[in-house]
């Protein structure tokens, strides 16, 4: 095949897509022998020695991309995200102190460095860099914004909240500053407060899923019956089994893409690891079958559900689906899920694979619902527990707040979970 540098480029996307690691690498290595070399073809490079598990190479790899294009936002952020995962999280940053000291007046650079300070939990950091945006570049109610959620992150509350009323008072229309006002203000106590402010969130953003899971705690704290009606988890949590499913032949196929050492630093699991990318993003026919008998079998339950035309997950229900992102959790002794919600989807899931055999005979490993986030510092006990079995998936509202209970085992809990939006 006679193929130019942009054509290896793409073949090589084409391959990994399909699961077809190293001959994709040798597609990218076809690209790179021929000039001039762009720094989107060596963060490929560098992404393909990270799925085949060549981790210290892929480092090299990530920064030799970054040392050709400072200012490349993927493959920072992708970095940044790799490194908790091989035990390197002390190094997450250092990519974008570099680039940020090498190209301070790129905008967009700040905006991504805060933005991952935010998702790998590094206050401290998030706050110097807000406070040196600002210094750079002016006010701006998005940089208060994370400067604020660092501030409150560190326990210091009331500044944040002054910072906040402040920004809205000058930008009312921006949803995500409205939203960490409504959290900061839960925190001190307001709750009135924070409802206005998760309502204008809602206002602003009608699509919010964080916007909506902070309601379903506001109103329960104010014992509002319209918590019910929001979170109404008997009917909205749906288990249910699938059928048909070959578990052995995809518990195989799901520990060989576990590679990675340590849990993701911006996701909600302890003490396992989780799949890199888009899990239905493969071709493997095993995972293709399993999308299709998925779709199939929740848009089947969705069928069921009442129409509500005032509700924020029941007026989105067109009774199909598309899936948005997949990935495999594998959880050791031991290891659980923090409590969290999920912004980006309108529906979630958990889909168990394998489990421990002490998993399902107590509430040890079992999901439980309506635990706000930790962050939030309130001592609301769950409001359903759900027991999981193989071959069970577990699907429900993206803005319930969900988490599972650490359990006990010489064995694995294995599950893949994906978040879908309306089709």
């Amino acid at each position: 095949m006679t193929l130019d540098r942009i054509g290896w480029h793409n073949r090589g996307i084409e391959l990994r897509l399909k699961g077809q690691f190293d001959a994709a690498l040798r597609a990218i290595d076809m690209a790179l022998m021929q000039r001039p070399i762009a720094p989107e073809t060596l963060t490929m490079r560098a992404h393909l020695l990270a799925d085949l598990g060549r981790f210290d190479d892929a480092v090299g790899a990530y920064r030799e991309a970054l040392e050709a294009g400072p200012q490349q936002i993927d493959t920072h952020e992708t970095f940044a995200r790799l490194l908790p995962q091989i035990g390197r999280r002390t190094e997450a940053l250092d990519s974008y102190r570099a680039a940020l000291a090498k190209s301070p007046e790129t905008g967009a650079l700040w905006v991504s460095a805060m933005g991952t300070a935010k998702a790998l939990g590094e206050p401290v950091q998030l706050l110097e860099w807000a406070q040196a945006a600002e210094a750079r570049f002016g006010p701006d109610t998005m940089v208060t914004a994370f400067a604020a959620l660092a501030l409150s992150s560190v326990g210091r509350d009331a500044e944040a909240r002054d910072l906040l009323v402040h920004a809205v008072a000058t930008e009312p229309d921006y949803s995500p500053a409205q939203m960490t006002l409504a959290h900061v203000l839960v925190k001190l106590g307001d709750y009135r407060g924070a409802e206005a402010a998760a309502g204008e969130a809602v206002r602003l953003a009608p699509e919010d899923q964080a916007a909506w899971a902070l309601l379903t705690v506001v109103w329960r704290l104010l014992d509002d019956p319209r918590e019910a009606w929001l979170a109404d988890y008997e009917r909205m949590v749906m288990p249910f089994d699938l059928s048909g499913l070959d578990l052995p032949a995809l518990t195989a196929l799901l520990n060989a893409r576990h590679q990675t050492t340590q849990h993701p630093a911006d996701q909600s699991l302890r003490g396992g690891s989780q799949t890199r990318g888009r899990l239905f993003d493969s071709a493997d026919p095993k995972l293709v079958a399993l999308q299709v008998t998925i779709k199939r079998e929740v848009e089947a339950r969705l069928g069921n559900l009442p129409d509500d035309a005032t509700h924020p997950f029941l007026a989105r229900n067109t009774r199909a689906i598309q899936f948005v992102g997949s990935w495999s959790v594998r959880l050791r002794s031991q290891g659980f899920h923090i409590s969290h919600m999920h912004p980006e989807g309108w529906l979630s899931s958990a889909l168990y694979i394998d489990l421990p055999p002490e998993v399902g005979l107590s509430d040890a490993g079992a999901l439980a619902f309506g635990i706000p986030d930790a962050a939030l510092n309130l001592d609301l006990g769950p409001r359903r527990i759900v027991r999981p079995k193989p071959g069970q998936l577990v699907v429900f509202p993206s803005y319930f707040w969900h988490g599972t209970i650490p359990f006990e085992s010489d064995t694995d809990r294995l599950t893949v979970a994906f978040d879908a939006l309306p089709a």
